[in-house]
Order: structure tokens, then sequence, then C-alpha cells
């Protein structure tokens, strides 16, 4: 996160000094008071991200099962873009190594190259109106990164994630904070049967430190697609 510079918020404090005297006590709190604020905003930023989980849903309206529909991806990448590692879920179909309907998949990526897969389920959407919901993560270590799916839920696959759709692998990336989430919304989509999903969004995402204590909350709504 980067700050705005301080010279654009001292130049006027230093005209409202000449305006209207200030006892040095006051002065001096100000000036603690802000150069605390800065170093606080700095620590922040300096806390290096381990785990990045970002929480989803998808709204349906009428899937169509006899048509495969609707097939979408989601991602997320521990950087700012997917030239390196970043991992894709396939919904409602699987991509590797032949095409097949139904399901889910987990296909990591280190560019354009496969750098592992794992697939779950078979079972096709189908149900009117369902939400399907769940947390995508993406977490290291240093020396490993891991991808993972948790914390699922709908009708067609009930609960599902944990170990079942995880992928680990020794792969070093010191840490997370070069990671977007404007990346995860404008890379994922709807690439079949957009006329049956009302919306794919991105409902929060949160850093966690490499204790798993919590860094930051972020509960901007990013809408990757809706029905017009």
């Amino acid at each position: 996160m980067q700050h705005g510079r301080s010279q654009g918020l001292w130049p006027p404090l230093a005209r409202a000094a000449r305006r209207i005297p200030i006892p040095l006590a006051v002065s001096l709190a100000i000036v603690v008071a802000y150069t605390m604020v800065r170093s606080t905003a700095r620590a922040a930023d300096d806390i290096p991200v381990m785990r990045v989980e970002e929480d989803w849903e998808v709204v349906l309206n009428e899937p169509g099962s006899d048509v495969d529909a609707p097939q979408f991806h989601t991602i997320i990448s521990p950087y700012a873009n997917l030239d390196s590692y970043h991992l894709q879920v396939c919904w409602n179909y699987r991509e590797q190594y032949d095409f097949a309907a139904g399901g889910m998949q987990l296909l990591a990526w280190k560019g354009e190259a496969s750098a592992g897969y794992k697939s779950y389920r078979e079972d096709k959407l189908s149900t009117v109106a369902e939400t399907v919901s769940w947390t995508q993560s993406v977490t290291t270590t240093g020396c490993s990164l891991t991808f993972e799916v948790k914390n699922g839920s709908s009708i067609t696959w009930g609960n599902f994630g944990g170990a079942l759709l995880r992928l680990t692998g020794n792969v070093y990336v010191p840490n997370l904070n070069n990671y977007s989430p404007t990346t995860s919304a404008a890379e994922s989509w709807i690439s079949y049967g957009a006329n049956r999903v009302d919306l794919l969004r991105i409902k929060e995402v949160r850093h966690y430190d490499a204790e798993g204590r919590l860094i930051s909350r972020d509960q901007t709504p990013r809408i990757v697609y809706q029905l017009q």
C-alpha cells in the first residue's frame, strides 16, 4: 500500500499556525500523533503476508445438466499477474487431461505450463436458484506453496474442501505481499452458459501472518459477473 507524501499535509498546518498561535504543547502533540500514525502504517506494510483467503460465491438461476452449463473458473495467484505460479479452479467441469463435465478440478500452473492438478466429484450443477460458496487460499512457508479450496457449501456437492482440494509444491515464494485481489477478479470468468448465472463475486479477502494472525480484512465486493 502506498501512502501520500507528507509534503501534501504539512503546508496547510504551517499556514494555520501563522494565523492562529498554537501552544507549544499542542503543537508537539500533533507532531507526535502524526508520527505514530505514520509509523504504524509503515509497520503494517512491512508485515510479511503468508496466507491469503478469498471468500467466493456464485448464484445460479437455472443450471442445465443436460447441456453441462454453466462452466466457470476462478483464479488465485501469489503475485499481481499470472506469469508464475497460480491456481485455476474449474467449476462444473474438469479440463485435465481430457475434458469431462461436472465436478470440479484444481489446476496449478507456472505461467502456461501445467504444474499439477486434482479432480473432485463428477456431479453436474442442476439445482434451480442454487448458491455455491467457498474459500480459496494461497499459503507460503517460504519454501513451499499451497493452493486450497475449503469451507465449500452447495446443494449439488454438499460441503466440500480441505485435503481433497489442496495442492502443495516445493516453491520458493518468500511472502504474499504482491498478491492482488484485482488479479483474481480480472482473470476469473464464466466460460460457458453465463445466462444461467445471476452472480459470481469475491465477497471478502483476508491476509494472515506466519503465526496465522489476521493482518487485514477487505470486505469490498468484487463482481466478476452479474447477469443484466
